[in-house]
């Protein structure tokens, strides 16, 4: 419940419902870079066989994004918004070309974390279960007379990368149709593979850390890197084995952070997209003499909060 403090007496403000599914799917559409830092690339695409995409985008990772949208309870969202990522792995040339011909990319697309968001009021049981399975984002809203639209994700994240532990899933082949051969995500061990035992620790001890900030942080990784996000990102770490540390991207606001220590550097503006701007090392060398890891930590926590 929300409510409006007048005078110090609360009056509950009423739910209200939207026109129609239409009239979600444009607000949404229209505040994606707000809500989820997706850059919006088309809506209502028709395909041959896999039916009519209702939002595709591109996250800040260069992850492809299907977007599904409900007005109310339906069965079957999932199933379809599965049906959609199948369409964008079997015809990845396709998808690429429709993107780059709306919106300037820097770099690949990673097809192999394509990401799948639902807008619903409520699920059902059979979607909710079905979710960690696809590694789907659910996402309730509730609509209020004043115009305050709250957004909330349903599930717990249950697709955390543990460290060092096989995940089947970034071994899937993507069908091609004889096309392109893709890049696979690295699990979290073949990103460390040939580091050193020091740097493996140091990594531990801390994603240890980030991931006991709150249960709605969930890691995955890419063929280049690890990243930790809410809606949005906030970490980007590189596997540096040459120099045995860990370079860490972090999200600022306005390319703000609180470093008193001066740990961070500037992200270079042909590296960099929205405001995961800031650089700071764990290296093995340093880590406990020039600063500590509670330090880095400081500045990951502002990091985080800005997502939230």
């Amino acid at each position: 419940m929300i409510f409006d403090i007048k005078k110090g007496k609360a009056v509950k403000i009423n739910t209200r419902d939207f026109k129609s599914e239409l009239e979600l799917h444009q607000l949404i559409d229209k505040n994606l870079e707000e809500i989820f830092e997706i850059r919006y690339i088309k809506d209502e695409h028709i395909t041959d066989k896999h039916g009519r995409i209702e939002t595709l985008g591109i996250d800040s990772s260069n992850r492809p994004v299907v977007i599904e949208y409900k007005k109310t309870i339906e069965k079957g969202q999932l199933a379809q918004a599965n049906r959609y990522v199948a369409w964008i792995k079997q015809n990845p040339d396709s998808f690429e070309l429709l993107a780059r011909k709306n919106i300037k990319i820097k770099g690949e697309l990673d097809f192999s974390n394509i990401r799948i968001i639902c807008f619903a009021q409520d699920y059902n049981m059979d979607d909710k279960c079905l979710a960690p399975v696809l590694g789907a984002e659910l996402w309730k809203y509730t609509y209020y007379e004043n115009n305050t639209l709250v957004i909330v994700r349903e599930e717990e994240p249950e697709q955390l990368i543990k460290i060092f532990k096989k995940n089947n899933s970034h071994k899937q082949h993507i069908a091609t149709k004889g096309k392109r051969e893709l890049r696979p995500a690295k699990t979290i061990e073949e990103h460390f593979t040939g580091a050193s035992p020091e740097l493996k620790s140091l990594f531990d001890a801390y994603n240890r850390e980030v991931l006991e900030i709150s249960s709605d942080i969930e890691c995955y990784t890419t063929a280049g890197e690890i990243l930790y996000k809410t809606s949005m990102n906030f970490i980007a770490m590189a596997v540096q084995k040459k120099y045995n540390r860990l370079r860490i991207i972090l999200r600022t606001k306005n390319n703000k952070i609180t470093d008193t220590k001066k740990l961070t550097q500037q992200v270079p503006s042909h590296f960099s997209w929205g405001n995961m701007s800031k650089i700071v090392y764990l290296d093995v060398k340093d880590i406990n003499k020039k600063y500590s890891l509670a330090d880095v930590m400081a500045l990951t926590l502002q990091s985080y909060k800005i997502t939230k």
